[in-house]
């Protein structure tokens, strides 16, 4: 299953491309690692229970070839757009997040939304059910990966193309990436998700990376839709130097400055840099939003 003996130096880059040759999501992966794995043969067989004997031989041998052509690969500075326009990319590389319409089909969207009802029980039309505990579903992360409905989001071309717009390369993979539930806010359901914050590693270099999510219903102002400072990609390396920890940051953030919601219709694709702080909305409308990320990795 393209195990190496050798670490190398930059793992979480080779963890992300080995996960997404496997189609597997990393809280699944670690999960099931440290809380049920007995040895190596009790992980393949996890593994081809989840995927199938076919699809993790043909993964072996992706990320066998990967291994091999890693560093001989011809990497392109500069690829033609595909889907973006310049506009797009000028207001990108101004405010470091775009919403791009109409994406995903409605259809599409539909199957992912009535795969988290059946996995949380709930009845659209019964509030009552919106809120039932469930293991998985923590804050508003939904951690759910494998579901060819998700499978079909994730490998869509045209999120494809904007990726390798925004990545300059072709040289990507999709990585396998988790659902988003987000009820609306009651008495008894507190929202405590809403607080602005980065999702990196404070005393690594900053690599270029970028962040989405697919709106899977429609996400007006008022159901809680991705929230950001626009532009905060453009100062962030200095602005982060009188900080001596990523906690006195989120604090001094969530204390002065004022997040833009970015809200959006079902099939919308929201993407942001990872310099970008950014945090969910508070629902205050009468139905749940719905939601399924996305990401890519460079190979």
């Amino acid at each position: 299953m393209g195990i190496q003996t050798e670490v190398p130096a930059d793992f979480d880059d080779h963890e992300n491309v080995w996960l997404s040759f496997y189609g597997l999501g990393k809280f699944e992966f670690y999960s099931f690692l440290y809380a049920e794995c007995r040895d190596f043969d009790h992980f393949k067989d996890w593994v081809i229970g989840l995927k199938g004997q076919d699809f993790v031989k043909a993964a072996d041998l992706q990320f066998k070839k990967w291994q091999i052509t890693q560093g001989s690969i011809s990497k392109i500075d500069k690829v033609s757009l595909k889907v973006l326009s310049p506009d797009q990319i000028k207001f990108w590389e101004e405010n470091g997040y775009l919403r791009i319409p109409d994406v995903i089909d409605e259809a599409r969207c539909d199957l992912v939304t009535e795969k988290i009802c059946r996995y949380l029980n709930i009845h659209l039309d019964f509030p009552e059910t919106w809120y039932m505990p469930h293991p998985d579903w923590q804050g508003i992360m939904l951690q759910v990966y494998q579901d060819k409905n998700m499978d079909a989001i994730r490998q869509d071309a045209t999120i494809r193309d904007i990726f390798t717009d925004l990545y300059q390369t072709d040289q990507i993979i999709a990585n396998t990436e988790k659902l988003g539930y987000n009820p609306p806010e009651t008495r008894e359901w507190i929202f405590g998700q809403g607080q602005l914050h980065w999702d990196l590693d404070w005393d690594a270099p900053v690599k270029f990376d970028v962040q989405a999510l697919v709106y899977l219903n429609d996400v007006p102002v008022e159901r809680g839709p991705l929230q950001v400072i626009p532009g905060f990609n453009n100062k962030y390396e200095d602005w982060k130097k009188d900080f001596s920890s990523l906690e006195r940051a989120h604090t001094y953030i969530r204390i002065t400055e004022t997040p833009v919601p970015v809200p959006g219709e079902k099939g919308d694709l929201i993407i942001w840099r990872n310099t970008i702080p950014h945090a969910a909305g508070k629902n205050q409308s009468t139905l749940p939003r719905f939601v399924q990320y996305i990401s890519f990795t460079k190979i």
